[in-house]
């Protein structure tokens, strides 16, 4: 069976638990935004680009958590910064605010890895009033990405990574109900969050033609990690039951840092990167129609004016 097979429910019950580890790079002067990066296949990435001696900006929710990172990381002496910027996805004025805050701070943006998300078990809605797994896993990263779009652009040769999901594959992106007003499930929810996710990068990565700056998206597999600590139910089951066949953390970790820094993705944008293999997304991604209704939306709902180029 060629591997991964691209099946959702094969690579999750067959889950490849190794993957080839990037050499070390020289990134020193460079500066990394990372969200997501407080435990996790998130923290794994972070590390490993911070021992390379990349400035890190870890953009997070909990300060206690970024506040032990950060000690950590220091502790081990890499050559590179670590700070911190207070984000909470779950608002967007809070990531108006961490955007701004990145901008004073960072002059240039060599890489930035939205790995951030949440997988909620009931139907929220954020201080907006928009369902909130579709605004932590999708409407946040958006709008970051196109607050920081100019600056990243500015950077040669830098890449923004986006860390989607294997459950793109059965979303559906309901344009009169992204909210999941009238349908909503937690597999539902996200799945269509992270196919909206491919969506937006699909855009972005035509606006960014003629450029050396690219956008992908990666799943990084299955792989043990906190995403299904708010699961319950039948759900909640199969994460307990099943979760023991998923790949270690830092197998996930390494398949960021290789979307990130490999030298085979230097100039591939707009695409979608199956562990460490590039596949085709979902079909709805390839919907030029329901694709600009999407982002008309989505900017609409994030308070941004629809770029025309």
């Amino acid at each position: 069976m060629k591997r991964p097979s691209g099946n959702l429910w094969i690579d999750t019950f067959f889950a490849r638990k190794s993957t080839d580890r990037v050499p070390d790079q020289d990134l020193r002067g460079k500066t990394v935004v990372f969200t997501g990066g407080t435990d996790g296949l998130g923290r794994i990435a972070l590390e490993r680009l911070a021992s390379m001696g990349a400035d890190i900006v870890l953009v997070a929710r909990t300060s206690k958590k970024s506040a032990l990172v950060h000690t950590e990381i220091k502790l081990k002496g890499y050559a590179g910064e670590v700070s911190t910027v207070a984000c909470d996805l779950s608002s967007l004025d809070s990531v108006r605010q961490a955007a701004s805050a990145i901008l004073e701070r960072c002059g240039n943006i060599d890489l930035l890895i939205n790995c951030a998300g949440a997988n909620l078990a009931e139907r929220m809605l954020s201080p907006e009033g928009y369902e909130l797994n579709f605004v932590v896993n999708y409407l946040s990263p958006m709008l970051l990405t196109e607050l920081l779009l100019e600056r990243v652009k500015s950077t040669p040769e830098a890449r923004i990574i986006n860390v989607t999901s294997g459950t793109q594959q059965y979303g559906h992106v309901d344009l009169n109900d992204l909210h999941r007003e009238q349908k909503w499930s937690t597999f539902a929810s996200y799945a269509q969050a992270k196919l909206c996710m491919i969506m937006h990068a699909g855009d972005v990565a035509e606006r960014l033609q003629g450029s050396d700056v690219t956008i992908n998206c990666l799943n990084p597999g299955y792989i043990k990690s906190n995403i299904g600590r708010h699961l319950k139910g039948a759900e909640r089951m199969f994460n307990v039951f099943f979760g023991g066949l998923a790949a270690p953390s830092w197998v996930g970790g390494e398949r960021i840092v290789a979307a990130a820094l490999g030298e085979e993705y230097r100039g591939v944008s707009g695409k979608f990167i199956y562990e460490d293999t590039l596949m085709a997304p979902n079909p709805e991604t390839q919907d030029t129609g329901k694709v600009i209704r999407l982002l008309s939306q989505s900017f609409e709902m994030a308070g941004l004016s629809r770029p025309t180029a």
